[in-house]
């Protein structure tokens, strides 16, 4: 059986979430083989990971976004939204402009968990809210 060649678009999104990965670690634990040790995996394979050599699972990624403070948007996307503690959030964006930073308006009712890969246009303050 041949082994297909991976799409340039699948490596390309490993190594994007794995320096997001990085970015976020470096900024709360910035020890990569301490936090390797919270989370429970070996230094080498977390630095796989945030190199781009190999795919985080789906339960590291829920790990990393609860020990980091962030999340699994802004590691899988790179997406800044109400889940990732607005301190980090500022700070990331702050180093890397690059960023989309979601500011989540609870006032208005929007859910959290609704997805969206843009962020919403601002609203005036005296825009009337039917």
């Amino acid at each position: 059986m041949a082994k297909h060649k991976r799409p340039d678009t699948l490596n390309t999104l490993q190594r994007a979430i794995g320096t997001r990965i990085a970015w976020a670690r470096e900024l709360v634990i910035p020890n990569q083989s301490e936090c390797a040790r919270l989370l429970g995996v070996d230094a080498s394979t977390l630095n796989k990971i945030e190199r781009g050599d190999r795919a985080p699972s789906v339960f590291l990624i829920a790990a990393l976004s609860n020990r980091l403070r962030v999340s699994t948007d802004f590691l899988l996307k790179g997406v800044l939204n109400g889940r990732t503690d607005e301190e980090l959030a500022l700070r990331l964006a702050a180093l890397h402009p690059e960023l989309v930073l979601q500011r989540q308006d609870m006032a208005l009712g929007k859910d959290k968990n609704s997805p969206s890969d843009t962020p919403d246009p601002p609203k005036r303050p005296d825009e009337d809210l039917h």
